[in-house]
């Protein structure tokens, strides 16, 4: 089979050096053999471009015409053929997608809902206000939303340009598809193939309640669970939890290894040997302390509860647990799929699928994304005088990010004496190799550990970073870390505990239940950075539980040797230490499940 001469580049003979190279590679032969089916050919994102319609016809030519397993449209052609180079030239392993092209408002709706389909509630119209407000001052609007499920759901602007449309499925459906479907965090904390069927079940349940039991009562159980939004997530990554089945196979090997044990059920499961035990050594602590996962604790064993409330807050609590890891990766996220969408494209213009005009778009689009805002502007005063003013500015996460994995890229190929230092394990290991690391990277890290192990003096330099100490209400603050060896280490070491997101949050976890008394549930808040609780949201959230489980409730925060700082309770002023046990369960042998 030939190549036409519109597959060639008409750029630079350096272009021409790189298609040369490019067209003896498996992927490049795929493509070609999949565009050589249509009447367009080579040229299919070009035409769309030149016309500026993506919803262009694409013909086939009259031998493919009953080819079942041909694309239909342009978008559907474009997808197979980004798929084609991520998988195939860039080795990501990715799920299949679906693409949908949606309207301003349409974009809007999924602004404000974690999931399509999710039950109706307050707070997504109070939401949606708020971001049709946003819009119509500023006129921003994504380009794209993806969404962690598998097949991977997609929405895209319906006024984006051909060359946007590649660009954001190259970003979105390749890059973040990728991040989705390998990085560890995702794979152990979510369920991508079932998220839709629970979000399903979720509002059916919702809408039949509501007929029920009514719908005030439906409400206010909701908004307690969005009030949990901070307690509803495990630490216990969800894949590595056993099943029933796993759960049987173990005890059956525990019999077939003659060991004897005793499981209670419940809350309190733990392994009891029937042989003599000194006491003082069985770990006599509440089997629950510590997990984070306060409503579904709460859902699991409240007495009182009626089971559709355990329902639904179980599946709330799922949906948020499958959301949990796009809050530790944004900045990994988001680096990694401006580094696929970058070597995509540039990839398509050296090999002539998309034009020099397009390529121009693409690259105005990404420099606006990938840049950081300067920290400092300069203001006219009324004499004429300019002065320099200091502006509150975060740092950009997708200019981080893909700072962070250009410059892995570079290290890979290119290293200086420096680099070699810092980052011997991968340092010049060659052009062939780097985005297999660059993919290794992705997996296996989360935006603190991204940071740690892999911000290099060099991005560090080019976003002018240095470490200061002090409060912003002191006069002065002090310089602590500039550019320097040590500089380096200290600055990359605060900007990683930065991006420490469970530092940032309230440190609240289960401490106590008292099942056999009052059945007063405890929870537990580590002091962080001095960082105590709000008086008012605490006390609001105690409240909400009181409310659901009719029993009460308290909270404790404590310092780094367990001391009891300070509490809230609720009913107010409610005295939950005269039934607090010092020494839980004396007793080997008693049934400690709920009554």
């Amino acid at each position: 089979m030939t190549v036409k001469n519109n597959t060639k580049p008409a750029t630079t003979s350096d272009y021409q050096e790189i298609y040369d190279k490019e067209s003896k590679q498996p992927y490049f032969k795929k493509i070609l053999d999949l565009l050589s089916k249509y009447e367009d050919g080579w040229n299919v994102f070009i035409k769309a471009h030149e016309l500026q319609r993506y919803d262009i016809p694409v013909p086939r030519k009259e031998e493919f015409q009953d080819d079942p397993y041909l694309p239909n449209s342009w978008m559907e052609l474009s997808d197979a053929v980004l798929s084609i180079i991520a998988k195939e030239k860039f080795k990501l392993n990715t799920a299949e997608n679906i693409i949908e092209i949606v309207r301003l408002d349409q974009m809007l709706d999924a602004y404000v809902r974690p999931i399509p389909g999710a039950p109706n509630h307050w707070t997504y119209g109070k939401k949606r206000i708020a971001e049709e407000k946003k819009y119509d001052y500023s006129k921003n609007i994504a380009y794209e939303i993806i969404i962690n499920t598998n097949p991977c759901l997609a929405y895209y602007m319906e006024n984006n340009s051909p060359t946007m449309q590649l660009l954001v499925n190259a970003h979105a459906s390749q890059g973040h598809n990728a991040v989705y479907t390998n990085n560890r965090y995702f794979k152990r904390y979510t369920h991508a193939s079932s998220i839709m069927a629970i979000n399903e079940r979720f509002r059916d349940t919702v809408e039949e309640c509501n007929v029920k039991y009514g719908h005030d009562e439906v409400e206010k159980l909701l908004d307690f669970c969005q009030a949990m939004a901070l307690m509803d997530t495990d630490d216990v990554p969800a894949k590595l939890k056993k099943t029933k089945a796993e759960m049987e196979a173990a005890r059956l090997d525990a019999e077939e290894a003659n060991y004897k044990v005793k499981r209670p059920k419940g809350i309190f499961d733990t392994n009891y040997s029937d042989d003599k035990t000194d006491d003082s050594k069985l770990d006599l602590s509440f089997p629950a302390k510590g997990k984070k996962n306060v409503l579904k604790f709460i859902a699991d064993n409240s007495p009182l509860l009626p089971e559709w409330k355990r329902d639904i807050m179980r599946m709330s609590s799922d949906v948020s647990q499958h959301f949990r890891p796009n809050r530790e990766t944004i900045v990994l996220n988001e680096g990694f799929a401006c580094q696929t969408h970058f070597e995509t494209m540039t990839l398509m213009f050296h090999i002539g699928l998309i034009n020099f005009p397009m390529y121009t778009e693409f690259r105005t689009s990404h420099d606006n994304v990938t840049k950081q805002q300067s920290g400092i502007t300069k203001i006219e005063l009324d004499d004429g005088t300019i002065e320099e003013k200091m502006l509150d500015v975060n740092l950009n996460v997708y200019a981080l990010g893909y700072a962070i994995f250009e410059d892995i890229k570079r290290i890979c190929i290119n290293p200086t004496e420096e680099d070699k230092r810092w980052f011997p394990q991968f340092a010049g290991i060659g052009e062939e190799e780097w985005m297999e690391f660059s993919v290794f990277v992705m997996e296996n890290n989360n935006d603190e550990t991204l940071i740690e192990q892999y911000l290099s003096p060099t991005v560090m330099r080019k976003f002018q970073l240095f470490a200061v100490e002090g409060k912003i209400s002191d006069e002065f603050l002090t310089v602590s870390a500039v550019h320097a060896d040590e500089g380096f280490e200290k600055i990359r070491k605060r900007l990683a505990i930065d991006h420490r997101i469970d530092d940032k949050l309230p440190a609240i976890s289960i401490g106590d239940y008292n099942h056999e008394s009052d059945r007063c549930l405890i929870l537990e808040h580590k002091l962080i950075n001095g960082n105590e609780l709000d008086k008012v949201t605490a006390s609001q959230i105690l409240e909400l539980i009181h409310s659901q489980t009719e029993f009460p409730c308290a909270i404790e925060t404590v310092n780094e040797d367990g001391e009891v700082l300070s509490s809230f309770t609720s009913p107010p002023n409610y005295n939950y230490k005269v039934n607090k046990r010092i020494k839980p369960y004396p007793h080997r042998n008693v049934d400690l499940r709920l009554r």
